[in-house]
């Protein structure tokens, strides 16, 4: 966000789409309450499932994706404007 002489505030600006409608963050595990401190996991999963709308065909329907290909596209939040989808 900029303030009126142009300057970085720092300050996020949700109303602003003039980069990305849509993005990704992350945040400390001490902020969720009742998480497992350390959280820890065994294993990765063997499959992970992607629900996608996309009418441009960037992201198809069905996908075999690398690790490195499933990390791009869930960072990257690509969104496809479709009819009812704009909201929520």
């Amino acid at each position: 966000y900029a303030d009126e002489k142009g300057e970085g505030t720092r300050e996020v600006d949700y109303e602003d789409v003039s980069v990305t409608e849509n993005t990704r963050c992350a945040y400390p595990l001490q902020y969720i309450p009742n998480a497992q401190i350390p959280a820890t996991v065994k294993s990765h999963p063997t499959n992970i499932v992607m629900l996608t709308c996309d009418a441009f065909g960037v992201l198809p329907p069905v996908s075999r994706l690398t690790p490195e290909q499933a990390m791009y596209h869930f960072i990257a939040g690509y969104t496809a404007k479709v009819a009812g989808t704009e909201m929520g």
